[in-house]
């Protein structure tokens, strides 16, 4: 059962680093999903109340902010509801289609084709764009982090764990 759990967490370690990035499912969860698994592997790679509390606090705020910096961002480079819009809709274009860069390029030419059907000028709609494409490279470092420290974490817990077990045959 230990094993399973540990094969089970480092899955849903690698999903959150992967999924930090790409969007269909929520990377931090995942990871947090995975200190979970961790905390039931054995009395050594227990997590204390404290630890569920503040990394699923973190987990909250980044997925919150996920949601919020591209908006504000594109917002705040003078982009039109309908530049937003595009942004997100071209973000999920990018991961779809086979497109080089296309989780970059999706989000930052969708916010450009939205900005400019909103009624935009080109230049305008280019500066909401690049707000558009600053706020997903910004939220998606950010989870992208919290994925790797508490990824890091929970390895560094498994590890001293294994490390045990293993001395404990000899």
């Amino acid at each position: 059962m230990e094993a399973l759990l540990i094969i089970l967490s480092i899955l849903l370690i690698a999903g959150g680093i992967i999924f930090s990035v790409l969007p269909p499912l929520p990377g931090p969860i995942l990871t947090y999903g995975a200190m979970i698994c961790t905390h039931f592997v054995a009395n050594d790679t227990q997590f204390s109340t404290t630890s569920f509390v503040i990394w699923g606090i973190l987990g909250a705020i980044v997925i919150v902010a996920d949601y919020i910096l591209p908006v504000a961002a594109t917002k705040k480079f003078g982009g039109t509801k309908a530049g937003v819009i595009g942004g997100m809709i071209g973000m999920v274009a990018g991961v779809l289609l086979p497109i080089p860069f296309g989780i970059i390029l999706g989000p930052l030419l969708g916010a450009i084709i939205g900005d400019l059907y909103g009624g935009n000028r080109i230049k305008a709609a280019f500066k909401s764009g690049f707000g558009s494409f600053l706020g997903f490279l910004v939220a998606t470092s950010i989870k992208l982090l919290y994925a790797i420290v508490l990824g890091g974490v929970i390895a560094w817990k498994v590890g001293g764990f294994t490390f045990k077990a293993i001395v404990g045959m000899f």
